[in-house]
């Protein structure tokens, strides 16, 4: 699970002049490629630097915070193989079994030992072949891994940052991992999506996303309004680099979630995404900056830029 900003690496492709791929590919290779992003402001070092291969075009690395950096191979069909973060005292990596240009499954490990699986599966029967789909995804997380966030919650980003930065929300499943009744060592998830047919039938918005925790009883549904006028700059990557942030074609500019645990009242958040302001888009429809607001006690403005390649 993502955090309630937009997420950072992704995208998923169809597209009427948004990417010379087919739209059952997940290449990343959209009109306007990230260059540069900065958080709350747009001044400064960025937040992350986008760093493409000359020759082939595709996403080389990533550099974050002018500290971290994470490092993209593919395979020759320019599908994704792996993404590797070499830290001072350990190395994560995220491994990827593709077929045909979609992404069966991907592996994140830490020194070699896995942590977390996800297994994908599509709409394959459906008649339209040309619009594959993510329709469900089931998670193994490796409950040791997740019980270690409340004994050094000070340095979590630090100890993990390509964990923290492509795969999701390590607090809110922490706190699921931590309030769990059983003993098993691995937790199971099943993440259910439902796509906006849109005008022409492609799929190209979610509507919802559904993680579902049967054994912890535990249901947290995601619900998305978008600007059908104005695009997403992460469109085009597949789900692994950056959860479903790639699987909306559109800007958001809402969403809804809802956390029920049998036995408890529902925990509900709103969050907005606002793309007013000047220069706020560029003139292919894609934003310079947006602002996220949300309900709760995380209820502070946080502001987003983005800089595109020429």
């Amino acid at each position: 699970m993502k955090k309630y900003f937009l997420p950072l690496f992704v995208m998923a492709l169809l597209a009427v002049g948004f990417s010379s791929c087919k739209p059952d590919e997940e290449i990343y290779n959209p009109t306007c490629k990230i260059s540069k992003i900065w958080y709350l402001s747009d001044v400064g070092e960025p937040n992350e630097v986008y760093i493409y291969d000359e020759k082939t075009k595709d996403l080389d690395k990533i550099i974050v915070d002018s500290v971290y950096s994470f490092d993209f191979t593919y395979e020759k069909d320019h599908s994704i193989k792996q993404i590797v973060h070499v830290g001072k005292n350990y190395t994560e990596q995220i491994d990827f079994q593709t077929t045909d240009r979609l992404v069966d499954k991907m592996t994140y490990s830490i020194d070699g030992e896995v942590r977390l699986e996800y297994t994908f599966h599509r709409n394959e029967n459906k008649k339209d072949k040309a619009y594959q789909r993510i329709e469900s995804i089931d998670v193994m997380y490796d409950v040791a891994f997740y019980e270690q966030y409340f004994d050094d919650i000070s340095n979590k980003i630090k100890r993990h940052p390509l964990y923290d930065k492509i795969i999701g929300d390590y607090e809110q499943i922490a706190k699921i991992v931590a309030a769990r009744q059983t003993k098993d060592l691995v937790m199971y998830s099943v993440k259910r999506f439902t796509y906006d047919p849109g005008k022409h039938k492609k799929y190209e918005n979610l509507s919802q996303y559904v993680e579902e925790f049967p054994r912890e009883k535990t249901t947290i549904t995601h619900t998305y309004q978008y600007d059908l006028n104005a695009y997403n700059p992460f469109y085009g990557l597949p789900f692994a680099y950056a959860d479903i942030a790639g699987y909306y074609k559109n800007l958001k500019v809402a969403e809804h979630i809802e956390e029920v645990v049998a036995g408890s009242a529902p925990k509900v958040t709103d969050i907005t995404y606002d793309y007013s302001g000047m220069h706020y888009m560029n003139d292919k429809g894609y934003p310079r900056q947006f602002v996220t607001r949300s309900t709760g006690t995380n209820n502070i403005p946080r502001y987003t830029y983005i800089l595109y390649k020429k």
